[in-house]
């Protein structure tokens, strides 16, 4: 099968000749057409569409958790932090007041952000109501390989803990050195710094992202018994060792798009569409898991599966920030001492895990730490 090597913005990415007759890469979002096309000019317009009067934000859209509920109203939500287990309704889980309000360009605080994730969440719904009923993988097309790797992109950066993790690593940057790395937390002159900022971020990478993402293999797992759950960071990469992988070189990228079906992308290619693998209690055991680590807060299950949210247990650890000392760049280059590079990625602990060098090149940062 041939492999050719694109470098698209930093990205050194291997692409696959594949079924889908063509390389599965939008340039970044520089080469965009048919319906990926029409999704970008669908957001571009918001930009100018009248403000949204909403202000409160789901940071997980409501039609994608409505998988797990019986009545389309509510959903069984298990709180790691309290160990509560009860029924809330969709318009209460994953939101938040102003999450993406933002300051626009003539310094007016707007909600339009808010509409422009209307359109990624029609989107998304449409690739998770299609995996959700597929039945033969040949009847995908190109846009729909394309538009699983923009919503499974966006979706992973758009979540709470991201926003939260973020934070925590420009909290190190800033007492390193304040005159170069400014903060991106809110404070009185700006109270939606924080999260223009993240908006920002995302819309710049989710091209990126998702050409990282179709380059993998589309495993789509089915349990009949409707084993799987999902959570309030639904698109899971999985940690080894209590540290995660980049999303080139973990195993498997997780998705849950219903109680019976995980999507799952995984560096195994085997030149089909998808494919669609029977779950085993194993391969069900490796999607809770990815959940139970990879939430933020909260897990949620269909009526069915309300058993498996354990009332009661509370969960320690979760997602955090990680930085380490290398004596080589990325790239491989290696550092002369004294010198070092500063690794960073994440966690799963109870805390931001700093364990740097001692040679006097790095300040304390006791903000990062004060973000758990």
């Amino acid at each position: 099968m041939p492999v050719n090597s694109l470098d698209l913005g930093g990205w050194a990415v291997k692409s696959v000749r594949n079924p889908w007759g063509q390389i599965p890469m939008t340039a970044g979002g520089r080469s965009l057409s048919g319906r990926t096309r029409e999704y970008m000019d669908d957001l571009l317009d918001q930009q100018r569409a009248p403000d949204s009067v909403s202000r409160r934000h789901h940071y997980v859209p409501r039609s994608y958790l409505r998988q797990w509920s019986s009545d389309s109203k509510r959903i069984w939500v298990h709180d790691t932090v309290t160990g509560a287990v009860k029924q809330l309704g969709l318009a209460d889980v994953c939101v938040k007041e102003n999450f993406y309000r933002v300051v626009g360009s003539d310094g007016t605080p707007h909600n339009r952000v808010e509409l422009m994730f209307g359109v990624v969440d029609s989107e998304l719904r449409r690739v998770q109501v299609l995996l959700a009923n597929l039945e033969d993988p040949d009847q995908l097309e190109f846009d729909d390989l394309l538009g699983l790797g923009v919503s499974m992109a966006v979706q992973r950066m758009r979540t709470l803990q991201q926003r939260r993790v973020q934070l925590q690593y420009n909290k190190w940057l800033v007492a390193q050195n304040p005159s170069q790395h400014q903060s991106i937390d809110d404070d009185i002159d700006n109270p939606h710094r924080l999260a223009g900022v993240h908006t920002e971020m995302l819309f710049k990478g989710m091209w990126q992202a998702a050409d990282v993402l179709t380059t993998r293999q589309i495993e789509v797992w089915h349990d009949p018994q409707g084993r799987f759950v999902t959570c309030d960071a639904p698109v899971l990469i999985p940690f080894k060792n209590n540290v995660r992988k980049g999303l080139m070189s973990a195993p498997y990228i997780l998705w849950p798009v219903s109680p019976y079906r995980a999507v799952a992308l995984s560096n195994e290619l085997v030149g089909e569409k998808a494919l669609i693998r029977t779950a085993t209690g194993k391969l069900v055991g490796v999607a809770t898991h990815g959940v139970e680590q990879g939430r933020e807060r909260m897990i949620f299950a269909s009526d069915e599966q309300r058993h498996r949210l354990l009332e009661g247990k509370t969960f320690r650890r979760r997602t955090q920030s990680r930085l380490r000392c290398a004596n080589h760049t990325p790239q491989g280059e290696r550092i002369p001492p004294p010198g070092c590079c500063v690794e960073w990625s994440e966690t799963f602990a109870a805390a931001p895990d700093v364990a740097l060098c001692e040679q006097g090149l790095h300040s304390p940062a006791p903000a990062m730490s004060s973000i758990p």
